[in-house]
């Protein structure tokens, strides 16, 4: 039987739009792709989800990319980090009604310390209706990686097996499977709702 719901957040329950973020602060139309490219495109933006590196040494990383936006690139971080998500608007409802009917919640997200806390006031304000958390720059681990599967479950004492996980990357589904759980890979809203549904009835009717 299904327990457990886990979400991730960032394009399950919150748009990620960093675009709209250096709109939002003013910079230039014709500066946001390279500074897409500096900024999270680069593959050192995943240690901001780790949050082992401390930020600062990763900004000047993206900056050695395009020094010729050094300026943007660090106002990005100071002043659009407020507005690099967007909370759906099913999000809020579609956790009470899970709950309501007496599944527990929880989030399982790569998602830096900073933008994390600064959003948790504003976008994330969903956050204070789970059950729980694992975040990862706040464990040192990230997803795909079995480690941060295996803190949720030992953190909230969760079996695996009563678990559906809902993620927008594949990779990440594949290594949550890998330790038991149901898996579904988000595309939008009412798909994720419907494949949620049928695992529901599915699991429901094997116990």
């Amino acid at each position: 039987m299904i327990k457990n719901i886990v979400f991730d957040i960032g394009n399950v329950l919150v748009r990620f739009q960093p675009d709209e973020a250096m709109r939002e602060i003013g910079i230039e139309e014709n500066k946001i792709a390279a500074l897409a490219h500096a900024t999270y495109e680069n593959p050192v933006w995943v240690e901001l989800d780790r949050g082992v590196i401390p930020e600062n040494e990763i900004i000047d990383e993206m900056v050695k990319v395009a020094p010729q936006y050094e300026a943007d690139i660090r106002r990005f971080f100071k002043e659009g980090k407020a507005f690099v998500v967007k909370a759906f608007d099913y999000a809020a409802d579609w956790i009470k009604e899970l709950k309501s009917r007496g599944y527990k919640v929880y989030l399982l997200s790569n998602y830096p310390k900073d933008f994390f806390e600064l959003h948790t006031h504003s976008e994330l304000s969903f956050v204070s209706l789970v059950d729980g958390k694992v975040i990862s720059a706040m464990v040192g681990m990230i997803k795909p990686d079995a480690g941060i599967y295996q803190c949720l479950f030992d953190k909230y004492n969760l079996n695996p097996k009563e678990c559906v996980f809902i993620d927008d990357r594949p990779e990440n589904i594949e290594g949550g499977r890998k330790l038991g759980m149901e898996g579904i890979v988000f595309t939008d809203y009412e798909t994720g709702k419907k494949k949620l549904e049928q695992i529901l009835m599915a699991k429901s009717k094997e116990d």
